[in-house]
């Protein structure tokens, strides 16, 4: 079933404000999306449900919600899955989330670890929704779970302060070839905005980095980066022990730098340029050394990604495709929803205005 939908961030230092004067087409699209996505993997009680993982939660998938449901200004949602994920995910006496929740085992954490990407989405929901409905304990709540990051998931290495996947793990001691990073745990747009909002939080340490790994982990014909990446040597190399792959992690990397700003389009034009080699069934997991494509991405929240990338680089993208939102899986439903956020926050006149 296809349903068709329709109807401020930062660059830098200085916040994309939306004139009124324009329409905002990926708004009201995204709008709409997040009534699908609310109905599709958000539970009464706040649960975001990954059902293609077993009907899991995880610290990802509650960050995301919380964020969408902020940018809808939908204070009811926002409020029900903030409350589960306090309640369910905060056990760790660090002040962040263990990243996984079963519905199925008993105890239902079945990890106490912490997913960083997921710890910065929380806070990011947090202080976004603070911000919003004048609410300093969640200003407060997004500056705790910040510092609680920048004190015991970042790690000074050769190539800069980095963020650790997790805290247990990763380090140099506990991979053969660590310490491994995962560069989509870069949430740029989040870091840039949680440096602001604390003192203690290293936002312009953690940016310099991730470009830096960017601009260094270019590997293969293909010339995209890995999921996971070694940081042991002088460069960047695929970690062993994972697939050497760009796969469903690293999609969001240009996501994430899109959203954040427009000012690196010799990254950014990597993506697209991949992309547009392949024509509209494009987007696939790549095996980095012979840019072999292996399982295909066909659902419409990739090509959202590859829509967003087009925007930052100053093309139109098809407004059809952004409007499908068909019945999908959590993830790719998931970056699709981002995907309209970021070019509604960033480049309100994509859809309706040519470069």
């Amino acid at each position: 079933m296809t349903v068709v939908l329709g109807g401020a961030l930062m660059a830098g230092a200085a916040t994309a404000m939306l004139p009124q004067a324009h329409e905002n087409v990926a708004a009201d699209i995204a709008a709409g999306a997040w009534l699908v996505y609310q109905h599709n993997f958000v539970t009464d009680e706040g649960r975001v449900v990954d059902n293609r993982a077993g009907g899991i939660s995880h610290s990802e998938s509650q960050g995301y919600g919380m964020l969408m449901a902020e940018s809808a200004n939908d204070r009811q949602a926002f409020d029900q899955i903030w409350t589960w994920t306090r309640a369910n995910l905060f056990v760790r006496e660090d002040g962040l989330a263990s990243w996984r929740w079963d519905p199925k085992q008993i105890p239902a954490i079945t990890d106490r670890n912490n997913a960083t990407d997921g710890d910065l989405l929380i806070a990011w929901a947090l202080m976004r929704a603070g911000q919003r409905w004048s609410e300093p304990d969640l200003q407060r709540e997004a500056r705790r779970i910040s510092q609680a990051i920048a004190g015991r998931a970042t790690l000074s290495t050769d190539h800069g302060l980095v963020l650790l996947p997790g805290v247990q793990g990763f380090g140099p001691n506990e991979q053969s070839d660590g310490p491994v990073v995962n560069v989509s745990y870069w949430i740029f747009p989040a870091l840039a905005e949680l440096g602001r909002l604390s003192d203690g939080f290293p936002a312009r340490d953690l940016m310099e980095s991730g470009i830096a790994l960017l601009r260094d982990s270019r590997f293969g014909p293909a010339r995209l980066p890995a999921d996971w990446l070694s940081l042991s040597g002088p460069a960047p190399r695929p970690a062993s022990g994972y697939p050497s792959q760009f796969g469903y992690d690293a999609i969001r990397v240009p996501l994430y730098l899109a959203w954040y700003s427009r000012d690196y389009p010799d990254i950014l034009e990597i993506f697209a340029s991949h992309w547009k080699q392949y024509g509209s069934a494009s987007m696939s997991v790549v095996e980095l050394a012979t840019a072999t494509r292996l399982s295909p991405m066909p659902d419409p929240g990739y090509q959202a990604v590859a829509a967003l990338v087009e925007c930052s680089l100053g093309r139109r993208p098809d407004v059809a495709l952004l409007s499908d939102f068909s019945s999908q899986d959590y993830y790719p439903s998931t970056l699709h929803v981002l995907s309209l956020m970021a070019i509604a926050e960033r480049y309100p006149t994509c859809l309706t205005e040519f470069p």
